[in-house]
């Protein structure tokens, strides 16, 4: 969020959200920045009958939406004295890490955060003023980027059996850096090519194919995006079995011969280019120079993590304003597909789509930010479909296994990988909702778009794992909006929770237990 707003002397003030910068709570910050001011408890005001009609609409019935330390307060004057200096703190704080994170960036880069709204584009700035090659990054628009994009499917996130003992969760210590030190990406001239590229080995490429498993596959690695019931707008990233059509990189494509059957059709070829090494290479180099509460340390992190994002952006091609009535008409006349909040006295708040935005250069190179997780995808295919152990669960940089990895995977250094957990027991209900009782007797949870996951009881979810089970209805607060009602809302929600079969079908024993998975097959020839 960047907003230009004048104050009453006239003077612009440009307003950025600090989050996108350093994606870090404010209290993580405070410590790793060694503020001399540090973020206090937040006050809390509990509901009563003491208060005022007034009063109880700042008040909170329940503290459950809160996964912090609070400090509680059931007087509204001393809460309204007491939010009024918490907020003051945070400002303070968030000010002096602000201005730290400044220097520092300065210092090392001679780069002003200043004139840039997120981590990716300062990291993107770094790297265009110290280490892009010139007239090497191609850039994609048009029919180009439509192709490419339906490449860039992301990271790999699959659940495949739904529960297990004396379980193993490994991270890859930077998995994007990692590859993007690792590989040579598509780089110079763009072109296109009709028929099979595979003979050019010296080229690198992004195909239209027709895929094919060559048999039933435990653990189906190509990943594409495909419609729930025929619903273009309900797409869900899968690895299937069977037939389809998918977007291809010449990496992928590589690695997956063994067990698929692949035609390429048509697609654009580019040269081979290490564009990334030295950046990361540097970075890394830097961030192991400092212990992990160093403020270098994060910045190195977060500016490795956040570049080959900035390569993939999505062309903004939509336009947002508020007009009068008078100008609202002739907009509907001038474009089709139009949206609009009608503000009443204050007019209208529009958005409609612009093609003189499509046609515009957007600066994006989306085939090198889809090859990194093409790459990525494809280094963690050595651990998928083995038979030395069972896969449980994986994301796109971390596994869940039966036994402990072999050491020549294990260590500290980028692309290898570190244990996270030893687990007595886990439950996988589905991608990105798990939870386990670690073997020193810690619970971990995740569920996907639930805040307090941690307050969510592990056999409730074991009890899930029934196929019978009508799922769990969670309470939980989310922050509402009005532009018309000029309001912001804390509301009650209902979060229902069960287990999903979008990626995987699950298996059911002769009790209703889940006890495996098995991939979906498509037919799409």
């Amino acid at each position: 969020i960047s907003i230009n707003i004048k104050n009453n002397s006239g003077v612009n003030i440009n307003i950025k959200d600090s989050y996108l910068l350093l994606t870090q709570s404010l209290l993580k910050l405070s410590k790793t920045f060694t503020c001399t001011n540090l973020k206090g408890l937040e006050p809390v005001l509990m509901y009563s009958e003491e208060l005022s009609e007034k009063e109880k609409y700042y008040a909170n019935t329940s503290t459950q939406h809160y996964n912090k330390d609070i400090k509680l307060v059931y007087n509204f004057k001393e809460w309204k004295k007491l939010i009024q200096e918490y907020c003051e703190r945070d400002c303070v704080v968030l000010h002096e890490v602000m201005c730290e994170f400044k220097e520092l960036v300065y210092s090392k880069w001679r780069i002003n955060i200043e004139d840039y709204p997120t981590t990716s584009s300062l990291s993107f700035a770094i790297y265009r003023t110290h280490y892009l090659p010139v007239n090497t990054v191609p850039i994609t628009t048009g029919k180009v980027f439509d192709f490419i994009r339906e490449s860039y499917t992301g990271g790999s996130t699959d659940m495949y059996i739904p529960s297990g003992k004396n379980l193993f969760c490994y991270d890859v210590n930077s998995l994007y850096p990692f590859v993007m030190l690792e590989h040579k990406y598509p780089v110079g001239q763009i072109s296109e090519f009709f028929g099979d590229i595979s003979i050019l080995e010296d080229k690198y490429w992004i195909a239209e194919a027709s895929v094919s498993t060559k048999k039933e596959l435990r653990h189906p690695y190509l990943q594409i995006h495909h419609s729930i019931d025929g619903n273009k707008s309900r797409l869900r990233t899968i690895s299937p079995n069977g037939c389809f059509n998918m977007k291809i990189h010449k990496p992928e494509y590589v690695n997956a011969l063994k067990d698929y059957d692949i035609i390429i059709k048509e697609g654009y070829y580019f040269e081979e280019g290490d564009i990334f090494s030295k950046f990361v290479l540097d970075l890394y180099t830097l961030r192991k120079t400092y212990v992990k509460s160093h403020p270098l340390n994060l910045t190195c992190k977060l500016l490795m993590n956040s570049l080959y994002g900035r390569f993939g952006m999505k062309p903004i091609t939509t336009t947002q304003k508020f007009v009068d009535r008078k100008t609202f008409l002739k907009l509907t006349q001038e474009y089709n597909e139009i949206d609009f909040i009608d503000l009443d006295k204050y007019g209208l708040f529009v958005t409609y789509e612009d093609p003189k935005k499509r046609n515009s250069d957007h600066k994006v190179s989306v085939g090198i930010a889809s090859a990194v997780t093409a790459f990525s995808r494809v280094h963690m295919t050595k651990f998928k479909n083995r038979l030395d152990f069972n896969l449980y669960y994986s994301d796109t940089d971390s596994i869940f296994i039966d036994i402990w990895l072999y050491r020549k995977y294990v260590g500290s250094e980028i692309g290898q990988f570190k244990l996270e957990y030893a687990l007595k027991e886990a439950v996988f209900l589905g991608p990105k909702i798990y939870a386990g009782i670690t073997t020193d007797d810690k619970y971990i949870n995740k569920i996907k778009g639930f805040k307090n996951s941690k307050s969510v009881d592990f056999n409730d979810l074991k009890s899930l794992l029934h196929k019978n089970s009508k799922g769990l209805d969670l309470q939980h607060q989310k922050w509402f909006r009005s532009l018309s009602e000029e309001s912001i809302q804390i509301q009650d929600q209902v979060y229902h929770l069960m287990t999903t079969e979008n990626k995987r079908k699950i298996l059911y024993d002769v009790n209703g237990l889940a006890y495996d998975t098995e991939a979906l097959t498509l037919n799409n020839k």
